[in-house]
C-alpha cells in the first residue's frame, strides 16, 4: 500500500468534510439571523411614528408567518394558590429540563407549560401551556408563587384541545404589521419589550373556549396589545384588568 497517497486522501478528505461543515455552520447562522427582525424592518409610516412619539421596540420581530386556524378547547384543570410539599430554589425557572425535573412530581403536565420571561412580577413567575405546533395558548397558565428565593405554591390551568379537523387554516399576518398597527394606538415614550405569536381569546363562562392566532405586543409597563393574526383586530389588556376592544 502506498501509504503517502493514503495519507494525502485522508487529509483532502478531512478538508473537504471540514468545508461542508463550516457551510452547513454559515448557512444556520444565516438562517438565523434571518428568523429575527429589529424595528428596523418596519414601514417608514410606522417609524415616524415611532420617533414623534419617542417609542422604542427592544424586542426582536419575528418573521414567520405560518398557516393556522383558530382553536377550540375546554379547560379540564383548575388549582388555586396550592402549597408545595417541596419547595424548590427558583433558579430552576430558567431552566426548563431543571424546572419539570423539580415540579413534575406534584404539578402534572409540568413538561408542557413553558416560562415567559417577561410576565409575571417579583412574586409570581408566569408560564404558558404550550399546544402542539410549540405556540403558547396566553389564557391558560401556571404560576410558581416565590419567597425568599424558594418556589413555595402554584396555581395551574390545563386545556384540553378539541377536535379541528374542520377547522380551516389561513396564513397570518406578518409581526411588523402587527407591530405597526399596534404602535399607532400606543402612548408616547412607550417601551416594546415582546412580540411574540400564540393563541387568545376571551374567557366565558362556559366549557368550551375558543382562542385565534394571536401576536401578543407586551410593553415594559405590563400592558399588553393582541392582535388577531387573522382579521387584524387588536385587544389592549392595562395591566391587571380586563380586555377591552378597540
Amino acid at each position: 500500500m502506498d501509504w503517502s497517497r493514503a495519507k494525502s486522501v485522508l487529509i483532502y478528505a478531512f478538508l473537504l468534510l471540514n468545508v461542508v461543515l463550516g457551510y452547513q455552520l454559515w448557512q444556520d447562522l444565516r438562517d438565523k439571523m434571518h428568523s429575527e427582525l429589529d424595528w428596523t424592518s418596519l414601514s417608514a409610516e410606522t417609524q415616524l411614528i415611532m420617533n414623534k412619539k419617542q417609542i422604542q421596540v427592544l424586542a426582536t420581530i419575528p418573521s414567520e408567518t405560518p398557516s393556522l386556524h383558530e382553536l377550540t378547547y375546554r379547560i379540564t384543570t383548575r388549582k388555586y394558590k396550592t402549597p408545595l410539599q417541596q419547595q424548590e430554589d427558583t433558579k430552576i425557572i430558567f431552566s426548563q429540563k431543571e424546572l419539570v425535573r423539580g415540579l413534575d412530581d406534584e404539578i402534572e403536565h409540568m413538561e408542557m407549560y413553558h416560562y415567559d420571561q417577561f410576565s409575571g412580577d417579583d412574586r409570581v413567575f408566569v408560564l404558558h401551556q404550550q399546544m402542539a405546533n410549540g405556540l403558547p395558548l396566553f389564557e391558560v397558565k401556571l404560576e410558581l408563587y416565590y419567597e425568599s428565593q424558594k418556589i413555595k405554591a402554584f396555581s395551574q390551568q390545563f386545556a384540553e384541545p378539541e377536535d379541528s379537523k374542520d377547522a380551516q387554516e389561513q396564513k397570518i399576518l406578518p409581526a411588523t404589521q402587527a407591530l405597526g398597527r399596534v404602535i399607532e394606538i400606543l402612548p408616547t415614550n412607550a417601551i416594546v419589550r415582546d412580540v411574540r405569536l400564540g393563541y387568545h381569546g376571551q374567557l366565558f363562562n362556559t366549557d368550551t373556549q375558543v382562542a385565534a392566532p394571536t401576536w401578543r405586543v407586551l410593553l415594559d409597563s405590563g400592558d399588553a396589545y393582541y392582535m388577531n393574526a387573522i382579521n387584524g383586530a387588536v385587544e389592549h389588556v392595562p395591566v391587571g384588568k380586563k380586555e377591552s376592544k378597540l
